[in-house]
């Protein structure tokens, strides 16, 4: 319904100090939507590192992508038995907390919902896998990224706590929007009950991602920016989400976060 933006928010964090983990698999049902694999992919990332790889170019640049393919075969295999169940499974939801590359002592996780139901699911899970901190993020589509548009909410905790809810509010950012997200090109608006097609989905949000991070205004910056202040702000590396935005915007009108992302595209 969309074009994706937050397969860039890693780069961004890495610019800003934060190391960040990407990960995801190529194609999965009921959607078979434009994938972190297949939007990185086409914007010159390597998307097939074993984990020794992932967790050098983490250390190396500050962010990294693995694929589930890679850090967990075996789970990766149950992709067609999935596709022939249809429904969502119990598998949807915990393998987002899996964590593949973990810090010696923190790790916090960000993660997206839809469904009011979710949120203390999501944080029990987060917890019993051991990270520190999590927040979830009542996003478009079920990602990361609010509405930018409307008023949002996020759930989190802190130090392995109960979680509180936070009021969002795209406006406070300096964010303003006439749709709640990067709205799909006309020609990529599938037909009813079609699927759309993914790869040139992937490559329109690899091109405007590309040039989010090159200091580009538009829907996909806003984007970056509401979904790494987020983190900036949970993370306590600034005082509120205002000022988290503001930085930013910085990192990203500067190019520095597009400087970020290219050391990745000639990454071993």
């Amino acid at each position: 319904r969309g074009v994706p933006a937050s397969s860039f928010v890693p780069a961004v964090l890495a610019a800003m100090g934060v190391p960040a983990v990407l990960h995801g698999l190529e194609s999965v049902g009921p959607k078979y939507g434009a994938t972190h694999h297949k939007v990185l992919k086409a914007a010159g990332i390597k998307v097939d590192f074993s984990p020794a790889q992932a967790t050098q170019q983490l250390k190396r640049l500050g962010w990294t992508y693995i694929d589930q393919a890679s850090f967990a075969p075996q789970l990766h295999a149950l992709i067609p038995l999935r596709q022939r169940m249809v429904k969502r499974q119990v598998l949807t939801t915990v393998e987002t907390m899996l964590g593949p590359i973990r810090a010696r002592s923190t790790t916090h996780c960000m993660g997206g919902y839809v469904h009011k139901a979710y949120p203390p699911i999501y944080a029990s899970l987060a917890r019993q896998a051991g990270f520190t901190s999590a927040m979830f993020v009542r996003g478009v589509e079920g990602g990361t990224i609010p509405s930018l548009q409307q008023a949002g909410r996020l759930f989190a905790y802190q130090a392995q706590g109960a979680e509180y809810q936070v009021d969002l509010a795209p406006q406070d950012l300096g964010i303003k929007a006439e749709t709640r997200a990067v709205p799909l090109p006309t020609e990529l608006i599938p037909a009813d009950d079609a699927l759309i097609d993914s790869a040139a989905l992937a490559k329109q949000a690899a091109s405007k991602g590309l040039a989010a991070l090159a200091g580009e205004h538009g829907l996909t910056y806003d984007s970056l920016v509401y979904a790494c202040a987020i983190c900036l702000s949970h993370l306590k590396r600034y005082p509120d989400l205002p000022s988290a935005a503001q930085a930013v915007r910085k990192v990203l009108d500067s190019g520095q976060a597009l400087n970020v992302f290219k050391a990745a595209q000639t990454s071993i």
